[in-house]
């Protein structure tokens, strides 16, 4: 997937102005907590300190976290100095203290903050851009207790925490005051573990690895990114302003329950990434993880040429979303659901996708699932077995499938 290699996809063609920066380096003290307290105080202390536009850097070399670094209203960079060479990590048989977090207050639901690196916003004017790139995570130590879906049936403990996250602190309460929060992960490495005994959140480390929520105007791009073992990869949340966007292009995510876990925008890009071992690989969804729609532009959007494992109940989950392209993509594994799963949606295009490799789970199989989808034409995939109301829906143009090599 080229994880090694800096993708410039996303280059603008204009010549930028050249940054401040501010070069960190690793400490060298030998005593790992003594260690961990410089370089929290080192990271901590520049990116405090940097100002619009700004690029922190961190040097080449092993840097020890003990604690949540936070920074509000940032707007700048923190880069490594490449994914092989600056390398993060929880300290070594110590809990992880994300105490001073700030919470996470969706409409429905509340969650303690539980971050390695924080990057709040609060309301602004302003049109800001937050870049992490150039470095690797190693998360493989437990957090400080926290609790998720607070004071409600739900509640429960958890000491697994985020990798990396930016949010607008309002997320979806103020969804008629959106900021223009744009948001870029790129030439990253993030890696968890598994251990049902240690972790309480499914039994892992990283509860999601690359996190923003909105409510914004503005985009998500992560780009080049390689995530493992994780129970969610990437996960942007209500970009959903008219020029809104969310780009997932060239990762790899590997074992993490959920690979591309994205609710309240309307245009995704998903492009060459290659998910294994997923139980939802990707998952798009128009409304909230409570079931409430937003009002606003349709979009556009396009899943092409992924490489696609699932060990769950789909490949792709798509619901509340219109003009969707879903070409050229491989799914195979286990998809009790069918491998493209489309509920809800008006003018889609579903071709040239391989689902041979697709094993069936019940006696009334499909490959592709269709619940109210309507206008759209569905031909040429290789193990084309069409189930749910959308297979007689007379809007829908059905055409011939493929059948699988020998």
């Amino acid at each position: 997937m080229g994880c090694s290699k800096t993708d410039e996809f996303f280059e603008d063609s204009q010549p930028e102005l050249k940054k401040a920066k501010t070069i960190v380096m690793p400490s060298a003290a030998t005593d790992v907590l003594v260690k961990a307290e410089e370089d929290w105080n080192n990271i901590n202390e520049a990116l405090q300190n940097a100002g619009s536009g700004e690029v922190v850097q961190l040097g080449e070399g092993l840097f020890y976290l003990h604690k949540s670094i936070i920074r509000w209203d940032f707007n700048g960079t923190l880069s490594g100095s490449g994914m092989n060479e600056t390398i993060i990590q929880t300290v070594p048989g110590e809990l992880f203290d994300v105490s001073e977090c700030p919470p996470m207050e969706w409409s429905l639901e509340s969650n303690d903050g539980s971050h390695m690196f924080s990057f709040p916003h609060k309301y602004n004017n302003e049109v800001r851009t937050v870049t992490v790139s150039d470095l690797s995570i190693l998360i493989n130590e437990p957090a400080t207790l926290h609790y998720n879906k607070k004071n409600t049936p739900n509640e429960s403990e958890s000491n697994s925490m985020h990798a990396i996250n930016v949010h607008y602190e309002n997320l979806d309460n103020d969804m008629a005051n959106p900021i223009h929060l744009n948001v870029v992960y790129k030439n990253l490495s993030v890696t968890g573990e598994k251990d049902a005994d240690k972790y309480l959140d499914q039994g892992y480390s990283i509860f999601t690895a690359l996190a923003a929520y909105g409510a914004s105007n503005g985009t998500f791009e992560a780009k080049n990114v390689h995530v493992e073992t994780a129970n969610g990869c990437i996960k942007p949340h209500a970009f959903f302003g008219e020029d809104a966007s969310v780009t997932v292009k060239n990762t790899y995510l590997k074992s993490c329950r959920f690979g591309i876990y994205s609710f309240l925008n309307h245009s995704w890009t998903i492009l060459n990434n290659e998910i294994k071992d997923g139980w939802r690989p990707v998952v798009m969804l128009k409304k909230n993880a409570w079931g409430v729609l937003i009002e606003g532009p349709e979009g556009h959007s396009s899943l092409k040429n992924n490489w696609i494992q699932s060990t769950g109940d789909l490949g792709f989950g798509i619901q509340f979303v219109s003009n969707v392209e879903v070409k050229n993509n491989i799914i195979k594994g286990s998809c009790s659901f069918g491998g493209i799963a489309g509920i809800y949606g008006n003018n889609w295009i579903i071709k040239d996708n391989d689902l041979c490799d697709l094993v069936p789970v019940s006696p009334n199989y499909c490959t592709i699932f269709l619940n109210n989808i309507t206008n759209s034409e569905i031909k040429n995939n290789v193990n084309q077995l069409i189930g749910g109301p959308g297979a007689i829906e007379p809007t829908n143009i059905i055409g011939e499938g493929q059948e699988c090599d020998e």
